[in-house]
């Protein structure tokens, strides 16, 4: 392919066998000659077999999550028996762009290294390359591309924060409402001994291990009965100018909710229209599912079954508002024995156990409130949080 200089140079060459015809140049016939040597010899050049060169990616790390640092590392190695031109190289990374390169002459079996940033603001797998690279003449007048193969990719997860599962606390609404089930179903079996906390039971006040104390001592019970929690997103997208932003404030808050629940020891559950992730690898294969989650364009669906395990569970639906239509068919396919919490991206706290998640910090904040965990903890994830997201790129 000839490249601007190229076809200047045939314009010249054409003008100059023109003017010199009828002028009687001879000048002229020798300039006109020299470019279309030079022309033939570049496009000879360009059109000799590619180089052979062999690339080789280093990912570090291959799961980050949103925000966080990710890096490239390139190695280019020439194998053939003859030494490579100059090649610039153009690494396409995702659907933002790439990184461009210029390649200097190697010798047979030496190899040229460098080392590039991928962009890990947004969720998403972001696939790096094939390497495109293209070869000039040494005048410039001709260029050809062609594909040196392999690709990679980053498993970029949702922007998530561990939040509390302490469910046995009895300082929160939810947490008294569990731990009265609880009671119900399985007994007083008695756990531990704590401080009296304002709002707790009257009747639980231990006035022994109060009397001894000097301050208010109740008992805690054991909450065996609360041994699940399902977590169920809505992909639907809601109305309203803030929906993209509300359907990624959505998926961040079941990646918390599911590895929380995970490393607080529950059996824990992701489901979704058509999906249904269960076991002892729930957090890992969750992330990695709603990296890549995009909002269903209309109807996405009925979920599957919610009635499943024995025993007192907890069933968090993450949607725009406890009046949606996955909010609806929720409740009426919920276990009777499961207690239902609504997390609202819209905002709002209308109800007995909905959570505001017009903001990330706000959910955090709320949750922690609902379920009576006072723990405000934000940041970097836990260390099964980091173990979630090391097993997803296993």
């Amino acid at each position: 392919m000839l490249t601007r200089n190229g076809w200047g140079a045939v314009v010249v060459a054409v003008a100059a066998f023109a003017i010199g015809r009828v002028f009687g140049l001879l000048e002229l016939y020798v300039l006109g000659t020299g470019l279309a040597t030079a022309l033939a010899l570049a496009v000879a050049a360009t059109l000799r077999r590619p180089p052979q060169l062999v690339v080789r990616r280093h990912l570090r790390p291959p799961t980050v999550r949103a925000g966080e640092a990710a890096r490239i590392d390139l190695q280019v190695t020439n194998p053939g028996p003859r030494r490579s031109p100059v090649v610039q190289l153009w690494e396409p990374v995702g659907d933002t762009g790439g990184a461009t390169m210029n390649l200097a002459p190697l010798r047979r079996g030496e190899s040229a290294v460098a080392a590039y940033r991928l962009p890990t603001s947004r969720r998403g797998v972001v696939v790096v390359g094939p390497m495109r690279a293209r070869r000039r003449d040494v005048l410039g007048l001709t260029t050809k591309a062609f594909t040196l193969p392999g690709t990679v990719e980053l498993l970029v997860i949702p922007e998530h924060h561990p939040v509390p599962f302490a469910l046995g606390g009895s300082s929160g609404r939810l947490g008294e409402h569990l731990r009265l089930r609880a009671y119900g179903q399985s007994g007083s079996e008695f756990h531990s001994l704590r401080h009296y906390v304002q709002g707790d039971d009257l009747r639980r006040i231990s006035w022994k291990a109060s009397a001894r104390s000097g301050e208010l001592i109740v008992k805690e019970t054991a909450l065996e009965g609360v041994r699940r929690c399902t977590v169920v997103v809505d992909v639907e997208l809601g109305g309203g100018d803030d929906a993209a932003e509300g359907f990624e404030r959505a998926v961040s808050a079941a990646a918390s909710l599911v590895t929380s629940a995970a490393a607080a020891g529950l059996s824990t559950r992701l489901v979704a229209p058509d999906v249904d992730l269960r076991g002892p690898d729930v957090a890992a294969s969750s992330l990695a599912w709603l990296a890549s989650v995009r909002p269903a364009p209309g109807d996405p669906g009925p979920l599957p079954s919610l009635r499943a395990g024995e025993g007192l569970g907890l069933l968090v639906l993450v949607t725009s508002g406890p009046s949606s239509r996955c909010a609806a068919e929720v409740r009426a396919g919920i276990s009777p024995e499961d207690t239902l919490v609504v997390v609202a991206t819209a905002g709002g706290t209308a109800g007995r156990f909905v959570v505001d998640a017009s903001s990330l910090e706000s959910f955090v904040e709320s949750w922690s409130t609902l379920t009576g965990a006072l723990s405000k903890r934000r940041g970097r994830p836990d260390q099964a949080d980091e173990r979630a997201a090391a097993a997803v790129g296993a």
